[in-house]
């Protein structure tokens, strides 16, 4: 069984007609919005990744393009609604790329993201370990920043006098120390310090040991213009 993902539950209801999604990545949930939508436009900053969505995720709906989120290249008022899937803490200055998506809506955006809670020491253990990512990815160019806080993205909106609605999903699963670091081996390719990085994480394992990581909490806003 899948876990709940409230952005993708409201384009089920809202059945868009022309949408933007905004760091669409591989384009792994782009594809899973597309029986949704009466047609998207996907942007990221990575031209290798949208290669890959092309090979990988190509539908009639869909158009792929590279953009910078901050900067966007379409007209105000151009899609009914524009929505940014865990893609803010990939920009510093994310309340630029905030901007630009309300410029661009008639209708609203939705925003989805990864939100630490250190309530469990499950919790605590993910975010250490979320910042050993945050540490070889800004080494070699794939910066991540801290994830969203909540006040900061309502205070945002607030002071903009945007409307909007804010959940909270809480979710505990355990995930696999393997699973969790999957990525990790892509980074390591691309740093020259290649032993330094697999000496790190076998020295958090050591540390980790009985220790459990999980999946991260959803922050979710949808906000009408």
């Amino acid at each position: 069984m899948t876990d709940f993902d409230p952005l993708l539950h409201r384009v089920e209801r809202l059945k868009p007609d022309n949408v933007l999604d905004i760091g669409c990545g591989c384009g792994s949930f782009t594809v899973e919005l597309a029986p949704h939508c009466k047609r998207i436009t996907a942007i990221d900053i990575s031209e290798p990744l949208l290669e890959r969505c092309r090979k990988e995720h190509d539908r009639p709906n869909i158009t792929y393009r590279c953009m910078d989120g901050r900067q966007l290249d379409f007209p105000t008022d151009y899609f009914d609604w524009v929505l940014c899937r865990a893609s803010l803490h990939h920009v510093r200055d994310w309340q630029g790329v905030v901007d630009e998506m309300l410029r661009v809506a008639t209708g609203g955006v939705l925003i989805e993201e990864p939100l630490d809670d250190p309530r469990s020491n499950a919790k605590r253990n993910t975010m250490q370990a979320q910042s050993l990512f945050f540490e070889i990815q800004a080494e070699v160019g794939y910066p991540h920043y801290p994830y969203v806080k909540p006040e900061d993205l309502t205070t945002f909106l607030e002071e903009k006098c945007i409307r909007f609605e804010l959940e909270k999903a809480k979710r505990d699963q355990p995930v696999e120390f393997e699973d969790f670091f999957e990525p990790w081996a892509l980074f390591v390719e691309k740093s020259a310090r290649k032993e330094y990085w697999l000496q790190r994480l076998s020295d958090y394992r050591r540390e980790l040991g009985d220790g459990q990581l999980c999946k991260n909490d959803i922050l979710f806003i949808s906000a009408c213009k």
